[in-house]
Order: structure tokens, then C-alpha cells, then sequence
């Protein structure tokens, strides 16, 4: 894996390294931290992915159950560990294609912002995750490492700190634990800054011709994986439960209303696009039907 802005492939430190104190110290965290109580925390429950509406989910025994639920829980968590990860590298890199000395001091305080997010959300973890190749992560991975500027602001700023705010809202608000929920709620300040700074800088861009098929390239195949549904939760049902048919799919894909629910993140990400996005790019999604969500048979891929 090439990637190196993402820092997905980035090594950790040996337990016993020296850096992990001046780390602790920069971090204001005490050397003995408390340790949290991991053992098989469930921090959101069936209802918030629907899983109470799956006759599959609720015929299962208590410990498919329990396996499906908790793999769903950590594909959660697991992705905002990586997305934070990304988020340093980007602002790095934004901090070092700035074009004034305020924009480069912005994006070092949003560096920071970024390492602080994921300091707070390693607490979370028994162990580190491993880059597992998700899907929409590798296309993260591969979009940081575009050297269009006008790219990079629309669609990480613009468009993903935008949905990761209201991502975050929801994820906090149906917690079920004291800490991890503050701690979200805690990133929605820093996001909101992160995204309005996007916005701003796009507002008076010179836009080449490049730029916006760049743009609408990226946001077409980000659009695609929000089309065809929750697909990570009826993989994590799959692993939980044993091999899922097409019907099985189908049907999994009816009840948890996938349409439905597509087409309000569809909406999110087209009102998000009014401040960002030239309007020729969001013409042309439309022309391609981007906004429309795919049925449940679509989704059976």
C-alpha cells in the first residue's frame, strides 16, 4: 500500500519507547492513565442500525446476536479511528500547499485538532486496528493523495467534514456510554471550523477545467457508495449469521427501509454541495441520477 497521506499504513511505536511519555506530555494525559473497561462494550445498540427490524437479526440465536452486534460496533468505531487518522495527514498537507502564513497556521491548529481526535479515540481500543481495505476508507486514502487543491477542499472540507458532523451528532446522541459520547460530542466544534474553512476558500476559487472534472469524479464514486446502501451492516449480519443469499440480501435490504434512509444522506450530501460545489458539477450529478438511492434489489450486489 503506497498511500502516505492517510497514515494508514504508518507503524506504531514499540510499547516501550521513550516517545510515549513526551507524547502523554503534550497530550496533558497523566502517564498512568485510568483504563477503560472494553470488555465486550457495546456502545450502540441494535435499534440505532435497525438490526430490531431484520427478521434475520432477530431470529438468530443470543450469540449471533451478540457476534453481528458487535461487529457492527466496531466497524463503527473502527472507522472514525481511521478517519482521524487521515485527518492529520490532510491537514499536514494542507498546511504545507498554503498560500499565506494564516492559512498555514490554520491548518497546523487543525493538525492538532485531528491528533487530539485520535489520541481520544485509541482509548476506545484493546489494541490498535489493522487497515482492513473498507471501501470507502481506501477511497479516502486515495484521494488525499491528489495534488488538486480545489479537489481536496471540496471534498474532504466541504462534503465528508460536512457529513461528519451530522455523523458525529447522531453516533453521540444514541451512545450508550457517558465517555464516548462526550468524547464526540467534544470533536463537534473543531469539525464545524474545519468545514467552514473549507467553505470560505472555495467561495472566491479560480477554478480550472481539470479541477471540476476532478471534483465531479470524486464525488460521483463517493455518491455511488451511499446509493447502494448499508453494505458493511449486511456483510456484518453475513459474518455474524453464516452465508446470506441474494434473497436474503433483498429482503435485509427492505426492512432496514435502505432506500428510504439513502435518500436522506443523499439529501444531506446534495444541501451540503449548494455552499462548495459549483453548481455545473451538481447539475451534472443530477443528470446522472447521483441523488437517487438504489432500490433493495439494486443493492444486492
Amino acid at each position: 500500500m503506497a498511500q502516505t497521506v492517510s497514515g494508514f499504513n504508518l507503524p506504531s511505536l514499540a510499547s516501550g519507547d521513550r516517545l510515549h511519555r513526551i507524547l502523554a506530555s503534550a497530550l496533558d494525559r497523566p502517564r498512568e492513565e485510568e483504563t477503560l473497561d472494553l470488555t465486550h462494550k457495546l456502545y450502540w445498540p441494535a435499534e440505532y442500525f435497525g438490526l430490531n427490524q431484520v427478521t434475520i437479526f432477530q431470529q438468530a440465536s443470543a450469540v449471533e446476536q451478540a457476534t453481528i452486534l458487535a461487529i457492527a460496533n466496531r466497524d463503527l468505531l473502527t472507522e472514525i479511528y481511521w478517519v482521524e487518522q487521515a485527518g492529520i495527514g490532510y491537514m499536514t498537507k494542507m498546511s504545507l500547499l498554503a498560500e499565506t502564513r494564516e492559512e498555514r497556521i490554520l491548518y497546523s491548529l487543525f493538525a492538532a485538532d485531528e491528533a487530539q481526535h485520535l489520541c481520544q479515540i485509541e482509548q476506545f481500543f484493546q489494541q490498535k486496528p489493522e487497515f482492513n481495505q473498507d471501501s470507502f476508507l481506501s477511497f479516502m486514502g486515495q484521494l488525499l493523495e491528489a495534488d488538486d487543491k480545489a479537489l481536496l477542499l471540496t471534498m474532504v472540507q466541504v462534503v465528508l467534514e460536512g457529513w461528519g458532523l451530522s455523523h458525529y451528532r447522531s453516533l453521540a446522541h444514541h451512545c450508550r456510554d457517558n465517555h464516548l459520547q462526550a468524547t464526540l460530542q467534544g470533536f463537534l466544534d473543531a469539525e464545524a471550523r474545519h468545514h467552514a474553512a473549507g467553505v470560505q476558500q472555495l467561495q472566491t476559487w479560480p477554478y480550472e477545467q481539470q479541477s471540476l472534472d476532478n471534483i465531479y469524479q470524486a464525488l460521483r464514486e463517493f455518491l455511488h457508495m451511499v446509493q447502494v446502501g448499508p453494505q458493511r451492516l449486511v456483510k456484518a449480519i453475513e459474518q455474524g449469521k453464516g452465508y446470506l443469499s441474494s434473497g436474503n440480501r433483498r429482503q435485509i435490504f427492505e426492512e432496514l427501509k435502505t432506500e428510504e434512509h439513502s435518500q436522506q444522506k443523499l439529501n444531506l450530501l446534495r444541501s451540503l454541495m449548494n455552499h462548495g460545489v459549483p453548481s455545473e458539477i451538481v447539475i451534472r450529478l443530477e443528470g446522472q441520477q447521483c441523488f437517487l438511492p438504489y432500490s433493495a434489489e439494486q443493492c444486492v450486489l
